[in-house]
């Protein structure tokens, strides 16, 4: 309660290297980067990022649908970035909130459901 009525707050730890979200930001990065399938332009003080879906290597792509195969499937929660309201449909968003370990499971089995869909209309409303 104290911290909330006035204590030190400062999140400087959690953003240099070797912080929490540092690090979960560096896994984001390091997945997307050996992705043949993903792209991203890393936010600049944000704690999410709006990865692409290349559409090159999967243009049947719908990112809703994408969103729910994830979920049902791989049980990783996203938020498909055409409820964002913008005109494209190959995108997605990603929170830095997970400890690193735990994105670098998430985007393993993103990875998975990319691959056994490549080729195939099943991502596709």
């Amino acid at each position: 309660m104290q911290t909330a009525l006035g204590g030190y707050q400062s999140i400087k730890e959690l953003i240099h290297p070797n912080g929490r979200l540092f690090e979960t930001r560096q896994a984001i990065q390091n997945n997307v980067k050996a992705s043949k399938y993903l792209d991203v332009k890393l936010s600049r003080g944000a704690i999410y990022d709006f990865i692409k879906i290349k559409s090159e290597v999967l243009p049947e792509l719908d990112d809703q649908q994408f969103a729910l195969d994830l979920l049902e499937h791989k049980h990783v929660l996203i938020a498909p970035g055409s409820s964002f309201n913008v005109p494209y449909r190959n995108y997605f968003r990603i929170t830095h909130l997970p400890r690193a370990e735990v994105i670098n499971d998430v985007f393993h089995r993103m990875e998975e459901l990319m691959t056994s869909a490549r080729g195939r209309c099943v991502m596709r409303k």
